[in-house]
């Protein structure tokens, strides 16, 4: 319901025309797209709840052909903090970044950087290229698409959640989900791990076959194309660490990378990039760190103040709900966000 409200409150922004008032103040100087997944739409199952994490390599053509024809450039990261630091705003511009280094993206996100010859950049999870990775909100659709009933303890509280429709695989999913999210590592592991056990699933195997080799990694970084980041080894939320472990996971992301295709990771990005899991704290230990910057998922397009705040850069989603060239003329205009952020041009906080 809430991304049907979503969808109809963008499609009354562009249909009225009413984002083009919003336009020459809030479009910014440039935006950084996030995507996950790239791949093709395996099965029509209306139970999909993390569709937004991928799109079809169609829509990243079609929205390739889209920025470029609108007049915007594809730049790298290290293109985008010249531009920020000096105030180069003479052409509009977009970055492309992949979270996480699945398979998908070098399958098929690759070749389409390719077809039109443009930088991208990977901001890899070593912990998925290594087999560690924990998957848990995929084999969690995995889990509820296939049973009728999940039964889990939560915060020492069995549950019986019925799984048999639609609308109750949702509300089963999303129940387990947040949960999950607001525990602490170590307690979710466990609870993860319960579930696992009791519903037969491999999460190592899950992992292996979700993510590139190190060898992919290298030929896209050898490709001249491609921009590789550090994402963490785990894949925490960092705001649930202490200071000595932020500082473990995004420095220990970037040796391991750079001891694997022999070049120092530049970039980062928060893994689940929010309010709770990166904010003051964490850009300044990125920061302090040397990395030169490190991008949030906070909505939003860039404006010449984020010069001043280049650890904590928003981007735009290329989000698998949103999957119509309308969408990516409103995200260009700045509309959807000067709304969203009540006419902010900084979410830093």
């Amino acid at each position: 319901m809430k991304a049907k409200l979503m969808r109809l409150g963008l499609d009354a922004l562009y249909y009225t025309k009413a984002y083009q008032l919003f336009t020459p103040r809030w479009c910014g100087v440039g935006v950084i797209f996030t995507l996950h997944h790239v791949r093709s739409v395996s099965t029509p199952d209306p139970f999909r709840p993390n569709s937004i994490l991928e799109i079809t390599p169609e829509f990243l053509d079609a929205t390739l052909q889209h920025v470029l024809k609108a007049g915007y450039e594809v730049v790298d990261l290290d293109e985008m903090q010249r531009r920020l630091a000096e105030q180069d705003f003479r052409q509009k511009f977009v970055c492309f970044t992949l979270d996480d280094g699945y398979l998908d993206n070098y399958l098929n996100a690759f070749p389409v950087f390719k077809k039109y010859d443009v930088p991208f950049t990977v901001y890899v999870n070593t912990g998925l290229l290594n087999g560690t990775a924990v998957l848990w909100w995929w084999l969690l659709e995995h889990i509820v698409r296939n049973h009728n009933e999940i039964s889990i303890v939560l915060n020492d509280c069995k549950l019986n959640l019925p799984a048999k429709s639609t609308s109750q695989k949702y509300q089963s999913y999303n129940t387990i989900y947040w949960s999950l999210r607001k525990m602490s590592h170590k307690q979710q592991y466990a609870t993860i791990q319960q579930l696992f056990d009791k519903y037969g699933v491999d999460w190592r195997a899950f992992c292996r076959s979700s993510a590139m080799s190190w060898e992919m990694l290298k030929e896209m970084a050898e490709s001249g194309l491609a921009t590789i980041g550090a994402h963490t080894v785990n894949h925490f939320a960092l705001g649930k660490l202490s200071d000595d472990e932020v500082c473990k996971e995004a420095g220990m992301s970037r040796e391991i990378i750079s001891e694997r295709l022999g070049e120092v990771p530049k970039h980062f990005s928060y893994p689940y990039g929010d309010r709770l899991s990166a904010a003051i704290r964490e850009f300044n230990i990125i920061r302090e760190l040397g990395f030169a910057t490190a991008t949030t998922t906070r909505k939003g397009v860039l404006f010449p103040q984020h010069a001043r705040h280049l650890h904590a850069l928003p981007r735009v989603s290329l989000n698998g709900g949103y999957q119509m060239q309308r969408y990516i003329t409103l995200f260009l205009s700045g509309a959807p966000f000067a709304l969203w952020q009540r006419f902010r041009t900084l979410d830093v906080s």
